[in-house]
């Protein structure tokens, strides 16, 4: 008898161990960290939904969840663009064991479309969904209430809390506006940005040089909406000539690829438009991928700016880094990790990299990592999700994978003189022309298809099924 439940307790506990090993998760992601995706293609489909930052947190998760026995499949933002939700939703059904979200700044009025088709996915669901890292987006001084936005949050919450155990976001801020609309401590956790652990186990963060020079190499990430950066940018533009301008949306990638102004300039300062010194100079990058972005930056002395993944790819370069935050999303984000920032209202005509730089100091945001470390992972595991993020070696294979895989480089603007930007304006000439030949050729067959076209026939045709049809339905015909 005794033999019996042993067997019936090893029989068990393979089967328990067999269903762990088969997790197949959705994650709301544009593409696989290791696929390669162009400029063009970026510009068409646009894979980074409007900001490269998007990529960064996104492979993140990707990572963290890469457990053993994880497949992981990017549902390619199709789940917030579903058209027909009722079979979008029965497919993730039958195919996956689990749906995360990772989500950015998603309760802002500009997303709302985006949450309530999503909101209209989820609430078809039977499976677990866990939502990481989402926040809300607000001025620093604060705002009216938008109860609009507010209702499709709270449908939007109510669902994803039917299906998980908590929702993790992204600081005390965000927890803060939740708690407005009725979710409490036991409903969500500040977890932070995930993107800080791309890599695994963060490296701490030292300053490499006493101090900045006059030819230090400086990364800029801003925002160019942001008017009270505009004097910043005009006078480091001119005073630093190793300084690369680093920026993140689909329109500066247009405007660097194809030479169209990103808008009409505010201020001649602004680099949004193809006549400022940044771009003529070709001293601006555009990231299509988050480890080719990082690499990037490893050369750098010092990053700063307004963008806070562009700040965080500058922490993962490891590269001292300075955020400036102008909303409510940067600054929880900074205050919960204890990223070295300061308010952009803080910020005066004269204040200077090198100034910034002397007040960056990575000893708070070093010591917390630990902290904030154990706390994602609770999260996850408290949401049923296994995760590489506190076990060394458990994600071999997706660093093995994403280390053989060729990714591309770093845009260049038209002015681009050395060899490799030469190169990389090459391939974008000879891209439109297979795009113009493919046309032509589609064009030569829709001529072919008019020129053989009849009226006179096509109309014949059409009565002649007529005719057949109505003489099927009197019974004249069999």
């Amino acid at each position: 008898m005794q033999r019996d439940s042993n067997v019936i307790a090893m029989m068990a506990f393979s089967i328990q161990i067999k269903v762990e090993a088969m997790t197949e998760i959705l994650l709301r992601a544009s593409k696989e960290p290791w696929e390669f995706v162009s400029a063009s293609e970026v510009l068409k489909s646009n894979t980074i939904a409007n900001n490269s930052g998007n990529l960064l947190f996104g492979q993140s998760v990707y990572r963290i969840l890469s457990a053993p026995g994880v497949t992981i499949t990017p549902d390619r933002y199709a789940s917030h663009r579903a058209q027909n939700t009722r079979e979008y939703a029965a497919w993730i059904n039958d195919s996956f064991d689990h749906f995360v979200i990772p989500l950015a700044n998603a309760f802002r009025p500009a997303f709302r479309p985006a949450l309530k088709r999503l909101t209209k996915v989820i609430e078809r669901l039977k499976i677990p969904v866990t939502v990481i890292g989402v926040g809300s987006q607000h001025k620093l001084e604060g705002g009216q209430a938008d109860e609009e936005l507010n209702g499709d949050v709270q449908s939007f919450m109510a669902e994803v809390l039917e299906r998980s155990a908590s929702v993790g976001v992204r600081g005390e801020r965000t927890a803060a506006f939740l708690a407005t609309l009725g979710f409490g401590d036991d409903q969500v956790d500040v977890i932070g940005c995930p993107s800080v652990f791309m890599y695994g186990d963060p490296q701490p963060i030292e300053k490499t040089a006493a101090s900045l020079t006059d030819d230090s190499r400086i990364a800029m990430t801003i925002s160019p909406y942001v008017g009270k950066l505009n004097a910043l940018v005009a006078s480091h533009t001119k005073s630093y000539q190793n300084l690369v301008y680093v920026p993140q949306n689909l329109k500066d990638l247009n405007m660097m690829v194809w030479g169209e102004d990103r808008a009409t300039p505010k201020s001649r300062w602004n680099p949004t438009h193809v006549a400022h010194p940044l771009y003529t100079e070709d001293r601006m990058r555009f990231p299509l991928d988050p480890r080719t972005w990082v690499d990037y930056l490893t050369d750098f002395d010092f990053v700063f700016g307004s963008r806070i993944h562009g700040s965080i790819a500058g922490i993962l370069a490891g590269v001292p880094t300075m955020l400036l935050a102008h909303d409510s999303r940067t600054l929880e984000l900074a205050e919960y990790h204890a990223i070295p920032h300061l308010k952009v209202t803080d910020l005066s005509s004269k204040t200077d990299a090198k100034q910034l730089y002397e007040q960056t100091d990575y000893a708070e945001y070093n010591s917390r990592i630990p902290e904030v470390q154990r706390t994602l992972a609770a999260f996850l595991e408290k949401n049923g999700l296994r995760h590489a993020l506190t076990e060394a070696d458990t994600a071999t294979e997706f660093d093995d994978r994403l280390a053989a895989a060729k990714l591309p480089d770093m845009v260049t603007t038209l002015y681009a003189a050395q060899g490799e930007g030469r190169a990389a304006i090459l391939d974008r000439v000879r891209g439109l022309h297979r795009e113009q030949t493919a046309l032509e050729k589609r064009v030569e067959g829709l001529e072919q298809q008019v020129a053989g076209f009849s009226f006179e026939s096509e109309v014949r045709s059409l009565i002649g099924s007529w005719r057949r049809q109505t003489a099927r339905k009197l019974g004249l015909r069999k």
